[in-house]
């Protein structure tokens, strides 16, 4: 198997990146965008924004992080990326309300394409809204290693292997018999055994690199995949 690097992108590896003057500087902004904005935006909604508000809040906070100064205030002795981001978010919503005099908002330049916005909308409920932010966060780590999952079969031209597995890696009540997946792939039920076996100890290696990177240096990744993995389905 070939080696991969300790942490892969989007995490503080990418914020710290992308506080220099790097070639891929614009890269790991972009990837930071896009990997963060569902759980901006779910928040914003679950703190009482309404949809278009919510859309611009997370499009100015993520302009505002990159270009006005707020990206180098970060580092990895902070803590968790995650918390340092949730508490980012809440401030600069605050400090938006506070600030009648702010310009209105709409038809700035959109930082990263919200075109699932619908699917991460949730209602006003403040008093859940960290959770809310919490499982967000939680499947931007699962859609990430899960795309590096689909990458290595790719690879490997398994594509439509991973695609017989993934709803299984996801949730294991979803995966069909091991006969039904090699019967329609032509591979032996214990071929197709094998495989899911290597593919859930590759994405728990996936799972533990997305986490270790939104994570001081030292901090307890086991503990926070954990958690991570428990609010998944936790916000009703």
């Amino acid at each position: 198997m070939p080696s991969r690097a300790p942490f892969p992108a989007t995490a503080w590896t990418q914020v710290l990146t992308a506080q220099t003057e790097a070639p891929e500087s614009r890269e790991a902004l972009e990837d930071i965008c896009k990997a963060y904005w569902p759980a901006i935006y779910t928040y914003l909604r679950a703190l009482g924004c309404e949809r278009e508000e919510a859309r611009d809040f997370t499009q100015e906070f993520l302009s505002e992080f990159i270009t006005k100064g707020d990206l180098h205030k970060v580092a990895p002795e902070r803590g968790k990326l995650r918390s340092y981001m949730m508490q980012a978010v809440r401030n600069h919503l605050s400090n938006a309300r506070r600030d009648a005099a702010r310009q209105k908002r709409g038809g700035g330049q959109a930082i990263v394409s919200m075109d699932e916005m619908e699917s991460f909308d949730v209602a006003a409920a403040p008093d859940v809204a960290d959770a809310w932010f919490d499982r967000r966060w939680a499947w931007s780590v699962l859609r990430r290693s899960m795309d590096r999952m689909a990458a290595h079969f790719e690879e490997r031209g398994r594509t439509p292997l991973f695609d017989a597995l993934k709803a299984g890696l996801a949730n294991p009540e979803l995966l069909k018999p091991y006969a039904e997946i090699g019967a329609a792939l032509g591979m032996t039920e214990g071929h197709v055994k094998i495989e899911m076996h290597r593919a859930r100890k590759r994405l728990a290696d996936e799972l533990r690199s997305e986490v270790a990177s939104t994570l001081e240096s030292g901090g307890d990744v086991e503990t926070e995949l954990r958690y991570l993995l428990s609010v998944l389905g936790e916000v009703a």
